[in-house]
């Protein structure tokens, strides 16, 4: 996967992180650990992006990021579910990525949609419209990266520097 960066934050997109987004197949290159997760159109989606995300993390010695980055994965997972074009259930899989940069945490979640995501405004009597709001409380940063032939990533960045 061959990426067009785009979006909030897009740019400060750390380029080790993108660089991930690039590529299908990491095996061998020289590239921070990460672990990847595919899915189908499925209601359990996000269950199981979850649970792949609180394993990964806690193999790598992170398990007070686990919570917030549940959070972020499940609402990027649902999103992408969300607007999948046509019938998710037979859409191209959405992909979970998980990547381990020094201080940092990414991830990505990627999908055959172009649609981007959009921060809507919401009250406190909102049934939703909440997710976005959620990624951007309990993230360093976020973004997406357009892909060419379609599709794109959503991203986040955790922070995950040792406690001073």
């Amino acid at each position: 996967m061959t990426a067009d960066l785009a979006g909030p934050g897009a740019a400060t997109a750390p380029p080790w992180l993108t660089s991930m987004f690039e590529r299908d197949d990491v095996a061998g290159l020289s590239l921070p650990p990460s672990a990847t997760c595919t899915f189908r159109g499925r209601t359990t989606s996000a269950a199981a992006a979850r649970d792949f995300t609180a394993r990964t993390l806690c193999g790598w010695g992170l398990p007070g990021l686990v919570p917030d980055a549940q959070i972020v994965v499940s609402e990027l997972v649902t999103n992408a579910l969300r607007h999948a074009p046509g019938d998710p259930a037979d859409a191209p899989p959405i992909r979970l990525r998980l990547v381990k940069h020094r201080f940092h945490i990414g991830c990505g979640v990627s999908d055959a949609s172009a649609r981007v995501p959009a921060v809507s405004p919401w009250s406190d009597l909102s049934e939703s419209g909440r997710g976005l709001h959620l990624v951007e409380a309990l993230t360093a940063a976020w973004g997406w990266i357009l892909t060419r032939g379609g599709g794109k990533v959503v991203w986040a960045l955790f922070d995950a520097s040792p406690a001073s």
